[in-house]
């Protein structure tokens, strides 16, 4: 295909200004002709006429504008080379994170700050997800399609996960089962909790990733304080009780989820100290991570002409630039 293409074509429009530049520009140089003659001023060598003089340099800026619009014509190849980076979320989908500490509850927030962290991936990188309550599912393979990603993240609710407790051990060796060998180094584990480790294994699961070179940032959902649990039964909001009927408060663990990450090097944020943890971790730790090459290859493209036009070009301004006399030069 050698169809002329045009980069930033987006600009046809200010071609039509042109005109109007053209009568602007033919007016003041008429005024300023008409000026020289009423005030009895001859210029030391004679200027060329408005209308000239105003063709010259509208088509100068004309010339500019099709040059910054990038014509491409003309297929070329171009070795391309995709890098990015594998994140693999952990989700506590726990009947913990229906405590509403955090607006709406510690689930919906996670939820939402997953939301906003994806249109910060860049095009190589891949995302996925891992749901777990008192044992672990992997809910969204690796994938670069984030749309398809955005729509099963709305279907995670407490109840895709009927086994109750928080195993982040079983969360974290599930996300391990994700990440290659080659790819520990340029791979991520995103946990996302209210950090009651009832299972008590979630440090150790996360040392055996440290020992592979993958990085686990955790991410506290709830306060110190803790919150009641409520639960919706029979169209009535009540409360979460334990088997003697008490009203259970579930409290978030800060102790525990640093030092989950501080095993293996990463951080632990708390989402109720900052409107969105997870850009905040992808800022300063997932960016300047080592990427993976994970595609290389030949592409045709189109092969930049603006050269043709910026030639003329360059003619035309030495031109004006010789025509141009005294200080205008």
């Amino acid at each position: 295909m050698n169809d002329l293409v045009w980069g930033r074509a987006e600009l046809w429009p200010a071609l039509l200004a042109l005109p109007v530049l053209l009568a602007l520009l033919w007016l003041l140089f008429d005024r300023s002709r008409a000026a020289l003659a009423r005030y009895g001023a001859v210029p030391p060598q004679p200027p060329s006429g408005p209308l000239a003089r105003a063709l010259r340099i509208t088509a100068l800026l004309g010339l500019g504008l099709v040059c910054w619009m990038d014509p491409r014509l003309g297929d070329e190849p171009m070795a391309v080379e995709r890098r990015g980076l594998d994140l693999v979320l952990c989700l506590d989908t726990s009947r913990s994170m229906l405590a509403a500490d955090l607006e709406p509850t510690r689930l919906q927030r996670a939820l939402q700050d997953v939301r906003a962290l994806l249109p910060q991936l860049e095009g190589g990188d891949r995302i996925g997800l891992v749901v777990f309550a008192g044992q672990a599912r992997l809910w969204i393979p690796l994938t670069h399609d984030v749309d398809s990603f955005r729509g099963l993240l709305d279907e995670v609710d407490t109840e895709i996960i009927k086994v109750g407790g928080t195993d982040l051990a079983a969360a974290l060796r599930k996300a391990g089962e994700l990440v290659g060998g080659d790819d520990a180094t340029t791979s991520a584990v995103l946990l996302l909790t209210d950090g009651e480790d009832l299972a008590g294994a979630g440090q150790q699961a996360a040392a055996e990733l440290g020992k592979r070179g993958v990085v686990v940032h955790t991410v506290g959902y709830g306060s110190a304080m803790g919150s009641k649990i409520t639960l919706l039964q029979k169209g009535q909001q009540d409360f979460l009780r334990d088997s003697q009927g008490n009203e259970v408060v579930s409290r978030m663990d800060p102790d525990s989820l640093r030092a989950l990450a501080a095993a293996t090097g990463g951080d632990f944020v708390r989402a109720e100290a900052m409107p969105l943890p997870l850009n905040e971790l992808h800022q300063k730790r997932l960016l300047p991570m080592q990427k993976r090459s994970y595609d290389r290859g030949e592409e045709t493209g189109k092969q930049a002409r603006y050269q043709w036009v910026l030639l003329p070009l360059l003619v035309l301004l030495l031109w004006e630039i010789a025509l141009a006399g005294g200080r205008y030069r």
